[in-house]
């Protein structure tokens, strides 16, 4: 083709016809400007192509990670909703003075309220997109705020979670050491995840008697209280979490509705 172009050139020049000459030149150089054009536009196309199809890629990740991240926050949400239900349970026992006569039911309760969960988030794709660049790939601006501020909402919770874990371990549980034989919570001991019956219990009940005074029901009130009181802020953060999960799951199915 370039050859043809040459003697087409050649022989134009040769019969002196310059003006035919410039005229053929310059569709050479339209047709050149052309090509160039179309193959601009060709790989722009094809770089949109591979780009949205890791936009999909990327939007059936998250939706997944989400729809998992939605599932674990309902099981954690219900088991300390059930730690709020048992500390109140107790507290009514408390102020009731009938302690010593709801001895079993005590030593199951003290169990339950320590059976406190910690939402563990899956952000493997958040997090993924977010440091390796990609996430202007999604094209929705709210979808990729949306993304920046989950990871930061996460973070953000861990203050209540490690403030409960920490009031419980080296406030309440000195106290209730002390003053219950808690080994008798082995009798009614179920973890979650023992699906199986693993666990291995104690099969009798501790030789030991409580040893709470009078001058310790307030005290411990307070311990059970306080403890409540921590584990609230554990779970309206939940709750938010949850609303925020819908909402980005909402916004996730939005887009990808849009492209099929």
């Amino acid at each position: 083709m370039i050859s043809l172009f040459r003697k087409i050139r050649q022989k134009l020049l040769s019969q002196n016809r310059i003006t035919r000459y410039l005229a053929y030149a310059l569709g050479e150089i339209l047709l050149v400007v052309i090509g160039i054009l179309i193959a601009l536009q060709i790989n722009t196309w094809n770089q949109q192509r591979i780009e949205n199809e890791e936009e999909l890629e990327i939007l059936s990740g998250l939706k997944e990670e989400f729809e998992n991240n939605l599932e674990e926050i309902n099981y954690s949400i219900n088991i300390n909703k059930k730690v709020t239900e048992d500390c109140l349970q107790l507290t009514q026992i408390i102020r009731s003075n009938s302690i010593e006569n709801n001895a079993e039911l005590i030593d199951d309760l003290l169990v339950k309220i320590g059976t406190f969960n910690s939402f563990d988030a899956q952000t493997g794709v958040a997090s993924e997109i977010v440091n390796s660049g990609k996430l202007n790939l999604l094209k929705n601006d709210a979808l990729r705020t949306q993304i920046v501020n989950w990871l930061t909402l996460l973070v953000d919770q861990e203050e209540d979670i490690l403030f409960r874990s920490d009031n419980y371990t080296m406030n309440l549980m000195p106290f209730l050491m002390k003053r219950f034989p808690l080994a008798n919570g082995e009798l009614t001991k179920k973890l979650p995840y023992d699906k199986k019956d693993y666990l291995q219990t104690y099969p009798d009940k501790s030789p030991f008697k409580t040893q709470l005074a009078k001058a310790d029901y307030l005290e411990f009130e307070n311990q059970i209280w306080h403890h409540k009181h921590n584990n609230d802020y554990v779970s309206v953060n939940e709750l938010n979490i949850k609303d925020f999960i819908n909402l980005t799951l909402k916004m996730i199915e939005d887009e990808l509705n849009r492209k099929k």
